[in-house]
């Protein structure tokens, strides 16, 4: 439940803000999964977030019911668990590390939703911000989408990577 609560404040600010920052004609935002042009699709950005809440609860209950399968080397190191790469994150081997890897993603979706935040209202504030600038300048020499995707991503793993000892400590309390 307080996970909710928290994601719900932090897509609250990323929305909020997305909308300030589309009240400015000479001013657009980069998220192209819930903006067309300079119109924000409401419709469109209750969906990913309510699909985004699911998606991420989902990822919290299956790190809580695989918490004691997680083995203590994991636990003492989370942040190199990050180095195993797996397609199932529940075989009997991904299961030593990999609800550590769901709980990461799940934390780092809230200060990822911060930040959009803080970047959008930076946008509103100044007409450009630390993640705007890049992802507009993949976005003109490829696409839109690309560009949002290839800032996103990368900050959402190094947020999943640094929320990883939080992760570790939770599980370390549900066994």
């Amino acid at each position: 439940m307080i996970y909710l609560v928290l994601y719900g404040f932090a897509s609250y600010c990323d929305l909020a803000t997305t909308s300030l920052v589309l009240t400015q004609t000479h001013h657009h935002e980069g998220n192209v999964f819930v903006t067309r042009g300079h119109a924000y699709q409401a419709g469109v950005s209750l969906m990913v977030t309510l699909g985004g809440a699911l998606f991420m609860v989902a990822c919290v209950v299956a790190a809580m019911q695989n918490a004691a399968r997680v083995s203590e080397r994991w636990l003492a190191e989370p942040i190199r668990s990050f180095a195993h790469m797996y397609v199932n994150p529940f075989t009997p081997r991904a299961l030593a590390y990999s609800p550590i890897h769901l709980l990461s993603f799940a934390l780092a979706f809230i200060p990822l939703r911060l930040l959009a935040a803080v970047n959008n209202a930076l946008i509103f504030a100044f007409g450009i911000a630390p993640l705007g600038a890049p992802i507009e300048w993949i976005a003109r020499r490829s696409s839109p989408v690309f560009g949002f995707v290839a800032v996103i991503v990368p900050v959402f793993y190094v947020l999943a990577v640094a929320m990883a000892p939080v992760a570790a400590r939770v599980l370390r309390l549900l066994r």
